[in-house]
């Protein structure tokens, strides 16, 4: 590696689960969906460790999906640990509020596995290259499911003395970051960077999000890690652990490796200027290559990449290709490109009425208050608000029912009252019901 060390750095890789919205239809790709797995992703990263000849193999917590974790999880773990640890990379790790309780009866077992902060108590590591120490890791791990309280004002409360000899320190942390009352280990920005640490590696939240991949002029790296592998259609983008460099002076500089063997990402599709409804496929299919190749080019291509789809434009087949769209017609098609299978696993509707919208509110009758209603919706003004309240009013007794608490454990939940889903939830509904309103009578014209 030159000058100085490197550290590969892996965010939450959730083992002993599979990656969901996946198509039935890959093994007829020629694909094995086990290779697009957390496993799989963390066997490629054992490769790229031992390839680079890092110095050391960080994990920020929820390796594995459960606290009771099953052989599916445990063993492809201790079987990268014991893959590192042969080849003399040091493995250090913090528990997450995942595996508080897997990780130390692994680590009580596999002999040179670093597990830091058990318990709830922050613990410092060194880092040694040619026993040479070269940099000094702090963590601390989750010691039950559910943490209120900022580990991190402990921290500043009993401060380590400085490492010796001016070496680097690196925080490595399971938390929430700038979630004020929450109860997964609730952080903010201002405490990180109070410690005067050189770097704080996060887990917990699956999007990456280190600024420029590296660190900027007196600026210190500072941010999670992200997810292996996009475990869901909404973990979109480039996944993959990061390469740490610790050179022999200067700032630490962070490189993502996008390895992950699946992607997902989030595009829109115009069906504007298409003359059949059975264009649409067609066109979907045209869009899904242009994307791989763009891939290829640039050297990140996955072995699968999974695409939802927002239609866009207008059509004078609105309602033909709407009741596709909603039967899922078009939902799971795809195609191997260069060797990447694509493929779409959901599409929505966003198109645009063929309608004269602002001319059909001028009325009084029930479709010109639907186009009304669509119009302040769109504006985003004080009667889009109103609209937005009173749909909350009505739909939060259905949100708060018990059955749907469980919901609020996933992954990247997200709020289904919020101003933008139910502004989303509106527009579609209400576009759908004003073309009913007007079937067969196109311009609006109800006289």
């Amino acid at each position: 590696m030159g000058d100085g060390a490197a550290i590969l750095a892996i965010g939450d890789v959730h083992l002993g689960t599979a990656c969901s919205g996946l198509p039935d239809a890959l093994p007829s790709w020629g694909l094995d969906p086990r290779e697009l797995t957390p496993t799989a992703a963390l066997r490629r990263s054992v490769d790229l460790a031992i390839e680079q000849k890092v110095d050391a193999v960080m994990f920020a917590g929820d390796i594995v999906e459960s606290s009771n974790a099953r052989f599916e999880a445990i063993l492809p773990l201790e079987d990268a640990i014991r893959r590192l640890l042969a080849e003399d990379i040091q493995v250090i790790a913090v528990a997450g509020n995942h595996d508080f309780e897997a990780l130390p009866r692994l680590a009580a077992v596999i002999d040179g596995f670093s597990l830091l902060g058990a318990g709830g108590q922050w613990e410092a590591r060194t880092i040694t290259k040619n026993q040479t120490p070269i940099t000094e890791v702090v963590g601390w791990s989750f010691g039950e499911r559910y943490v209120r309280q900022s580990p991190v004002a402990q921290l500043l409360a009993n401060p380590f003395p400085a490492p010796a000899a001016g070496i680097p320190r690196i925080g490595l942390l399971h938390a929430d970051l700038d979630a004020s009352g929450g109860r997964y280990a609730p952080i903010r920005q201002g405490e990180l960077d109070n410690t005067g640490y050189d770097a704080w590696l996060l887990g917990h939240i699956h999007k990456p999000s280190f600024d420029n991949l590296a660190a900027s002029a007196g600026r210190r790296p500072s941010g999670y890690l992200g997810s292996l592998v996009g475990l869901d259609p909404s973990e979109t983008g480039p996944h993959g652990p990061w390469l740490v460099r610790v050179p022999n002076s200067g700032p630490l500089h962070l490189e993502q490796v996008p390895l992950a063997p699946l992607r997902w990402e989030h595009v829109s599709i115009s069906i504007g200027g298409l003359e059949h409804v059975e264009d649409v496929p067609d066109r979907l299919l045209a869009e899904a290559e242009r994307f791989v190749r763009q891939f290829v080019e640039s050297g990140v291509a996955p072995q699968a990449l999974g695409l939802r789809a927002r239609l866009t434009g207008a059509s004078p087949h609105y309602e033909e290709i709407r009741q596709r769209v909603a039967a899922g017609e078009w939902n799971d098609m795809g195609r191997v490109v260069d060797g990447t299978a694509v493929f779409f696993n959901k599409i929505v509707d966003a198109m645009e009425l063929r309608l004269d919208v602002i001319e059909i509110a001028k009325g009084d009758d029930p479709a010109a208050l639907m186009a009304q209603r669509l119009l302040a919706l769109g504006r985003g003004d004080e009667q889009s608000q109103v609209i937005l309240d009173a749909a909350r009013t009505e739909l939060g007794p259905i949100a708060r029912e018990d059955n749907w608490s469980p919901v609020e454990d996933q992954r990247n939940a997200t709020d289904p009252l919020s101003n933008d889903a139910l502004r989303d939830l509106l527009m579609r509904s209400g576009k759908a019901a004003l073309n009913a309103m007007l079937a067969g009578n196109p311009e609006g014209d109800r006289s």
